[in-house]
């Protein structure tokens, strides 16, 4: 018997170049106007609007998918002359991802999550990482689409959970040829434990600002307290966005130069940080 073998994510051959493979264009894992899209700008940034909730009143996601402007091919016709690449917005679809980035600790880290059974699957931009994507039960939700499993950044060291968000598409990007699998009970059962968590403590410090100014800031301090301990470097972006996203809600001020300041102490580069900040704003507080 042999041991340490890679997994199959690493050693199929990754080949086809379509936007979308077949085994994720079925119309049944998709709501009623299809998968939604948004254009990919050269400087990382997306569309906007895919959001449950527009900017100054604008509206957020559901409204613009029935209008279809997510469609598939309004966003292509734009990708197809070379304006912008694309991301899919997966709230629109019974499909969830997981990010693996092998810059980041992914490759070595990803058996902590169990075993991930053989799926559609595609390179990263990068080529050292892959997006594994699966099938996961869930019910379209007229206010939030399909929204049981939400984002989870750093669910292990390196690895990202895609359920609501965006998944980045771009050409250098290639395919495997497998069928789309089902989200595995163990995995699905972890994702929505560490949900249940993350809920808690959200209540938990947004009940705590409503008591008086002192309890606040208590509150404020211990957390400020956990930002200062040591960190293993192996455990530093997931630490780091856990205590990031508790500063966020907690309003504790300047909460993003406190945070990009520890994250240099520990060794992070200005990008590292840059995106570490970045996806806390995005993903943290959800």
């Amino acid at each position: 018997m042999q041991f340490n073998q890679m997994p199959w994510w690493r050693t199929d051959p990754y080949e086809l170049d379509s936007a979308i493979p077949s085994s994720l264009a079925m119309p049944e894992i998709w709501g009623s106007n299809g998968p939604a899209l948004v254009p990919l700008f050269a400087n990382g940034k997306t569309g906007p609007g895919w959001g449950l909730q527009g900017a100054d009143g604008r509206p957020g996601f559901i409204e613009k998918y029935r209008r279809l402007e997510f469609a598939q091919r309004r966003v292509m016709y734009g990708v197809d002359r070379g304006q912008h690449d694309w991301a899919w917005i997966m709230r629109s679809g019974r499909v969830v991802c997981l990010d693996i980035d092998g810059k980041n600790g992914g490759l070595e880290h990803a058996s902590e999550l169990g075993f991930l059974p053989p799926t559609v699957a595609e390179t990263s931009k990068s080529g050292n990482g892959y997006h594994l994507f699966y099938l996961s039960e869930d019910t379209w939700d007229s206010r939030e689409g399909f929204a049981r499993y939400a984002d989870h950044i750093g669910i292990v060291t390196g690895v990202d959970f895609r359920g609501t968000g965006c998944v980045y598409h771009y050409p250098t990007q290639r395919w495997n040829t497998r069928s789309l699998a089902p989200l595995p009970d163990h995995l699905s059962e972890m994702l929505l434990k560490k949900q249940s968590a993350r809920t808690y403590q959200k209540s938990v410090i947004h009940k705590t600002l409503e008591l008086d100014e002192m309890e606040v800031l208590l509150m404020q301090q211990e957390i400020l307290a956990e930002l200062a301990k040591p960190i293993p470097v192996g455990k530093r972006n997931n630490t780091l966005f856990a205590i990031g996203t508790n500063m966020m809600e907690a309003k504790i001020e300047d909460w993003e130069d406190k945070l990009g300041d520890r994250a240099a102490q520990l060794g992070l580069d200005s990008d590292e940080i840059d995106k570490l900040i970045a996806n806390i704003t995005k993903y943290g507080g959800k």
